[in-house]
């Protein structure tokens, strides 16, 4: 398993998806503060989040390019009606796309992954922005996406 999945291989999916699974769907439909997101909308986000860099994933390695568009990630939320949904589908949603991102990432040649860009749009679209002056990889986008995960689960787990 790469490094940069972060320690996220198809066992340690099945754990969150386990952990998930057990918080009770009153709660997950709560918002998490004023105006916030409910555990139900951010798992959610990490749908989107997983399906928009899914696409990225595979385009980078047909095109060679790491230059992506932003997405409208509260949008996106609202339209999927994520908070209408049942606690358990949603939580099996994410497993299954998450399971599919970390068989993609394995497959990934190295060379691929570490190969380094000069023009990316980290700076506009990664979870931690990095410089538009600084190259980077797809390596660093794969990383970053799983960083993005750890960061939405610890909210979501922290009932």
């Amino acid at each position: 398993m790469p490094l940069i999945t972060q320690g996220f291989d198809a066992n340690r999916i099945a754990q969150f998806a386990d952990e998930l699974f057990d918080l009770p769907e009153a709660q997950m439909a709560k918002p998490r503060k004023e105006g916030g997101w409910s555990r139900k909308q951010i798992l959610g986000h990490l749908i989107d989040s997983a399906s928009v860099n899914h696409q990225r994933i595979i385009e980078a390695q047909l095109t060679g390019s790491i230059y992506f568009t932003g997405y409208a990630h509260q949008q996106w939320v609202e339209l999927q009606g994520y908070q209408e949904m049942d606690w358990e589908e949603i939580v099996t949603l994410w497993c299954a796309f998450n399971m599919q991102l970390c068989a993609i990432v394995e497959r990934i040649p190295e060379e691929a992954i570490d190969k380094m860009h000069v023009d990316h749009s980290y700076h506009e679209t990664a979870f931690n922005e990095l410089s538009a002056d600084e190259p980077s990889t797809l390596g660093y986008l794969i990383a970053d996406y799983f960083e993005h995960v750890k960061y939405h689960l610890a909210q979501i787990l922290a009932v």
